[in-house]
């Protein structure tokens, strides 16, 4: 099991306030659904982050079960960097700049 830190880029944090928002309007339980989903895999995540397949990028993607939405991060020696909280119909990669900050 793995005790690094667990860092949010700030763009994949404005994603999930984001996406909650949309959800928040449409149906407040879909929201928190959504926020209890995104929590429970970033613990997964940090807990055994080799679990989800190698991705692109040098990164890895867990796929949310119940929302089209899929956490990117990649393993650095110090950390895990939750990259994106890409929606499955953005443009593949659009985050990979991200790596490099």
């Amino acid at each position: 099991m793995s005790r690094r830190k667990l860092r949010i880029h700030s763009q994949a944090q404005l994603e999930i306030e984001q996406a909650f928002e949309r959800y928040r309007q449409e149906n407040p339980r879909s929201a928190d659904r959504f926020l209890k989903e995104i929590g429970a895999s970033l613990k997964k995540v940090r807990s055994n982050p080799k679990l989800y397949p190698p991705y692109t990028r040098n990164t890895r993607r867990r796929i949310l079960g119940s929302f089209p939405f899929s956490v990117i991060y990649q393993e650095r020696e110090d950390m895990i960097l939750i990259v994106a909280i890409a929606h499955a119909k953005r443009r593949e990669g659009y985050w990979s700049k991200r790596l490099m900050q």
